[in-house]
């Protein structure tokens, strides 16, 4: 892996790391090849100008930062190297994290100066690089806490290593090491891979005396996923040279237990989520029912007194953290316990608040008696996330929130208002710092518009710095291309939030894209601006408020030109064009949809005819009135190479002034193994019956849904958005299984929708219609009437017109 040049310095310039330098870039000429003793020189009259201590503004302030007195400590001179890195750590402390940092030393100084210096374990001689020097004292650090002495004839980097709590690994001197590359080497990694860093070039790699001491602010700074097939390759060696790593010793297994089906399933069903049909739901617990308690301490006790490690089920205890995290779905559990707790007037994320909470705290209070050295780690989630009124929790009990709308949607100030108050809620109820449970994959799933939010990450963790030990950044796929100095600067502030944004954004520029770092700045500032100071109607993500609010069409139409400008002020710089290339293919899918939302030529509508007479809801669709409606065919929802459907689904529908009508006719070969053992309304696992799901935005503004999943026993699910306190009311379904097919019929009101637009003629809504054929499995298919061929079926860029005529 060979980093290439840049051309942001001369090559003949001496590298003088001192500590006042503002920035290597911007570090005055020294013609020809500067001497030693020259070098030295310009150190000391930097030091007695007042300027001897380092700073570059793009980085965050380390909380020591001295000169030292004293000559420099050259490590390269003219490209030769002049020291060794000295390995000095414990062989049970050389961890896989810090010697991939060990190596990037040694890599990154050889792409700066072109020398390499050779790496050598416990003895050395003369100048030298030391790493994990033990007079510096890491031991007594904080946790990952590091320091840098240059001194004499060495560099001393040493931090705080080794396991710090069960589980919990603490990497100071990695750190450290990092630390050293971009502070004094000038390095900067801004995405994955070689094209993703900047290595400014010098001959020299000089460094005053200075001490410099750092630790985090926060210390969960985890980024997932690191690894994997959804992600490159570079992926988690970008992470790590973030600091990614997660040193705080209460650690959560997500959606934990698992596994109490097989072992509780049969002897204890009251344990599991009762269906409103009066079935058991064993994919999720019943947290109101006093048993379930019972058995969370049976099985804690044969975990911990006995060794018994099956009890648990999967996912057990990590350290000293007891988990509470349902399964990832709503709690809906209709058991007399649960609904005496039930807050109907609980919103999108508190219908259940209540009831999770309790659990939690008659759990807590038990480990507190058994198992004082114990803390209950909570995961509040979905619609439980909310605060609940009139809990109390014992003080062994620290949360892990959700931040559900997703990070970058905190930008509006009603969200950010309403996550603050949450943070600040459960803050005061555990009475302890909490954990965030970021998402950067939201709402990046819901548009493909390349939005860049730095300064509201900033303002998070500035506002929250004494509130939250930090986050864990849920991604799904390689976002760094989209979101990339998002990430960055999210990375930086989970370091320590007093970061310069403005700082970055600018270095980020101009170390990256050359002749072209003015119009990247420009495209930039409007990838920033036109998401942070816009304000969305309702502050609700849509396509209306995305592509006409903060990106309008004359705003995509100069990022286009801006890109295509950086392009040609770059010609000839193929490590510039690398990177333009890096970016362009999300702000190719960013442009594109934003025509395509201008355009909504590529949409195939649902004409919906008047009928005489409202059909009669048998799931037949064989009266006359269906005679006139026009059908249309569902495509694979994912599968843009393969997109006709192997079980062909057709959909019509027809209007009268009480309101609309849907009828969907599936093929299917097997219909005796149609998944369908939901009975019961609003039940969590619909989706994963056979079914067919409504959008209908019967506003026409684009701006919000209201959803319906049906199956073949005319089970429903409704939901306004996100919220399921919403009902349909008058809605009547009916299904009919045939030999080689099933149907459907779904009569919905507009009286159930306080906001609809009438059917008239001319009028006209929006939505979307999907299937998702689970039955035997061979294969499940997943269908829509429209589809972007990705992102979740309630995305509403691919919703589609509802015409209504005569």
């Amino acid at each position: 892996m060979c980093h290439r040049r840049e051309s942001a310095r001369d090559p003949k310039l001496p590298r003088v790391c001192n500590p006042r330098e503002a920035n290597p870039g911007r570090r005055a000429p020294v013609s020809g090849r500067t001497s030693l003793q020259a070098a030295g020189l310009v150190v000391a009259g930097l030091v007695m100008a007042g300027c001897g201590v380092p700073r570059a503004t793009d980085l965050t302030p380390p909380r020591t930062m001295r000169h030292l007195g004293g000559p420099p400590v050259v490590l390269v001179e003219d490209g030769q190297p002049k020291a060794t890195i000295a390995v000095v750590v414990p062989k049970e402390r050389y961890s896989a994290t810090l010697q991939g940092a060990v190596k990037d030393l040694q890599h990154f100084i050889k792409s700066a100066t072109g020398a390499e210096l050779p790496i050598v374990q416990g003895r050395f001689h003369g100048t030298a690089i030391v790493v994990g020097e033990p007079s510096l004292g890491g031991d007594r650090m904080p946790v990952e806490g590091f320091a840098i002495r240059a001194e004499g004839d060495k560099v001393l980097i040493a931090g705080r290593d080794g396991e710090v709590a069960p589980h919990t690994m603490s990497y100071g001197t990695a750190w450290g090491i990092y630390d050293f590359l971009e502070r004094f080497v000038g390095v900067r990694w801004y995405f994955p891979g070689d094209i993703g860093a900047s290595v400014p070039q010098s001959r020299d790699l000089i460094v005053a005396p200075v001490l410099v001491e750092d630790a985090p602010v926060f210390l969960k700074r985890e980024i997932w996923p690191s690894g994997g097939p959804t992600v490159t390759p570079f992926t988690g060696t970008h992470h790590r040279r973030m600091r990614s790593n997660d040193a705080w010793p209460v650690r959560l297994q997500v959606h934990s237990p698992t596994g109490w089906p097989a072992i509780y399933g049969k002897d204890r069903p009251e344990c599991f989520e009762r269906r409103s049909d009066g079935t058991r739901n064993f994919d999720m617990l019943c947290y109101g029912h006093p048993r379930t308690v019972e058995t969370y301490l049976e099985t804690l006790a044969a975990f911990y007194e006995k060794g018994d490690k099956a009890a648990w089920g999967g996912k057990p205890p990590i350290g000293n953290a007891i988990t509470v995290s349902p399964n990832d779905m709503a709690v809906s559990c209709t058991c007399e316990h649960c609904r005496k707790l039930w807050q109907p007037d609980g919103g999108q994320y508190g219908t259940a608040s209540k009831v999770i909470a309790t659990f939690v705290a008659n759990l807590a209070r038990e480990v507190k008696k058994r198992w004082p050295d114990k803390t209950v780690i909570y995961l509040p989630y979905q619609n439980y996330t909310n605060v609940p009124p009139g809990v109390e929790f014992p003080d062994n009990v620290e949360v892990q929130l959700c931040g559900m709308p997703g990070l970058a949607q905190y930008k509006e100030p009603a969200i950010a208002a309403s996550e603050q108050a949450n943070i600040d809620g459960w803050v005061r109820l555990t009475g302890r710092k909490i954990q965030n449970w970021h998402y950067s994959c939201w709402p990046e799933d819901q548009t493909k518009a390349a939005y860049l939010f730095p300064h509201v990450v900033q303002q998070h963790y500035s506002r929250n710095r004494r509130k939250t030990v930090g986050s864990f950044i849920n991604g799904e796929r390689d976002h760094w291309d989209r979101q990339n100095l998002s990430l960055y600067v999210w990375m930086k502030c989970l370091w320590n939030p007093a970061l310069d944004v403005e700082a970055v954004i600018a270095e980020y520029c101009r170390r990256m894209y050359g002749a072209a770092a003015g119009t990247v700045r420009e495209l930039v500032a409007m990838q920033i601006d036109g998401w942070e100071k816009s304000r969305w109607p309702n502050a609700a993500l849509s396509p209306k408020g995305v592509y006409e609010v903060s990106y309008p069409r004359e705003s995509i139409a100069r990022m286009e030109a801006l890109l295509a400008q950086a392009r040609q002020e770059a010609a000839g710089d193929g490590l510039v064009l690398q990177r333009l290339d890096y970016l362009g293919k999300p702000l190719a899918d960013f442009f594109a949809e934003a025509r395509d939302y201008a355009e909504s030529g590529n949409r195939t509508p649902l004409i919906v005819p008047k009928a005489a007479a409202q059909p009669t809801v048998d799931g037949k669709l064989d009266e006359s009135a269906w005679a006139t409606a026009r059908e249309v065919t569902f495509i694979r929802a994912t599968d843009k190479a393969n997109p006709q459907c192997q079980f062909p689904t057709t959909l019509k529908a027809v209007w009268t002034p009480s309101g609309v009508t849907f009828g969907f006719r599936m093929a299917e070969p097997t219909p005796d193994k149609l998944r369908r053992d939901i009975q019961g309304s609003d039940d969590s696992l619909a989706w994963w019956n056979d079914n067919v799901e409504l959008f209908l935005d019967v506003t026409g503004q684009r701006t919000g849904y209201y959803q319906l999943i049906i199956n073949p026993n005319g089970a429903v699910f409704d939901a306004k958005g996100h919220s399921v306190d919403w009902t349909c009311k008058g809605l009547s379904a009916a299904a009919h299984v045939g030999a080689d097919f099933w149907s459907l019929e779904v009569f919905v009101p507009i009286a159930a929708f306080a906001d609809a637009v009438a059917p008239a003629a001319g009028a006209q809504w929006f939505g979307n219609f999907t299937r998702h054929r689970v039955c035997d499995g061979k294969p499940r298919e997943y269908q829509r009437l429209n589809t972007t061929f990705a992102g979740p079926s309630n995305n509403m860029m691919a919703f589609g017109p509802i015409r209504f005529v005569e």
